[in-house]
């Protein structure tokens, strides 16, 4: 799933943080097949599919990366910016 924006809500008198999220298709799996199970090919299901979900709930942060020979999008963990800290 892919957030979109993050906000606050009162809910019962609490307040509690949400995310608006856009969902993405389960792994292709005959691609997943063809490439071992290392390669997760999804599809954006784009303004069809929103939900809200509570911050809480998040386990993990993972990239949506362009897969460009289908225009699907491919699941990559461990997703960095490749930015370091300078050290004086």
């Amino acid at each position: 799933m892919e957030v979109r924006f993050y906000f606050q809500a009162t809910v019962e008198g609490n307040e509690e943080a949400f995310a608006l999220c856009s969902l993405y298709s389960l792994p292709d799996e005959q691609d997943r097949e063809y490439a071992n199970g290392a390669l997760n090919i999804h599809s954006c299901e784009g303004e069809g599919s929103l939900i809200v979900i509570r911050v809480k709930t998040i386990l993990s942060i993972v990239g949506m990366m362009p897969f460009q020979e289908t225009g699907e999008f491919y699941l990559l963990e461990k997703f960095s910016l490749g930015v370091i800290d300078a050290v004086d």
